[in-house]
């Protein structure tokens, strides 16, 4: 294995792994100064970086394989806690237990799907765009894919999710201030994401001269 094959091997475990936690995190509710934010807010946008990553340093094909393994991974997951939450337990009062079955529990179906439809749609978006754009510059190629695809993201995500249990006034402020969050987020990780990306391919090719 190569340092480019180890790379996406990284990358897609890591994919898997934020994404995991974006969504289980997603429902503690913080509020940092006067913002109000989930916990996901600081894991999803990793999301992102290990994408553009995969789709800077790899062929279209291998960027949607690492993308159908890290949901694949994530549905695994999501299903085994799910069922592990339906087992008889010895002592189903205690505050471990409660707080396993609330975030296991798939009752909420609606938000659960929801973001699992939103990641679909936006991953393999972000693929599309990255390797049809026709632009040279690395940051302006990445900044471009990531701000369209964030902003189909979460208003995709909070459309599916609310639409008709909150108004239509209150749905639209939550998806604005939403969407200026999440192009914020964003635009931090741009730069890792070029270094990481021209880090990888420079290694690459070392290896391939030597």
């Amino acid at each position: 294995m190569n340092s480019i094959e180890k790379s996406t091997l990284i990358a897609t475990m890591g994919l898997m792994c934020f994404l995991t936690a974006s969504n289980l995190s997603a429902a503690k509710a913080i509020q940092l100064y006067d913002i109000r934010l989930t916990a996901g807010f600081f894991t999803y946008p990793f999301v992102y970086l290990c994408s553009a990553v995969i789709a800077g340093t790899r062929t279209p094909a291998i960027y949607n394989q690492s993308i159908s393994f890290a949901y694949a991974g994530y549905l695994c997951f999501i299903t085994l806690m799910y069922l592990s939450s339906l087992l008889p337990s010895i002592d189903p009062s205690s505050s471990y237990n409660q707080s396993f079955n609330t975030i296991y529990n798939l009752s909420n179906y609606r938000i659960f799907l929801s973001s699992l439809c939103a990641y679909f749609v936006s991953m393999y978006l972000f693929g599309v765009l990255f390797h049809t754009l026709a632009i040279q510059n690395m940051t302006l190629k990445i900044g471009f894919a990531t701000f369209i695809v964030a902003l189909i993201d979460v208003n995709l995500f909070l459309i599916l999710a609310f639409w008709g249990v909150k108004s239509f006034d209150v749905l639209f402020d939550i998806m604005f201030w939403a969407s200026i969050k999440k192009l914020l987020a964003q635009a931090l990780l741009i730069a890792p994401s070029v270094w990481i990306i021209n880090y990888i391919r420079n290694q690459n090719e070392y290896c391939f001269s030597n």
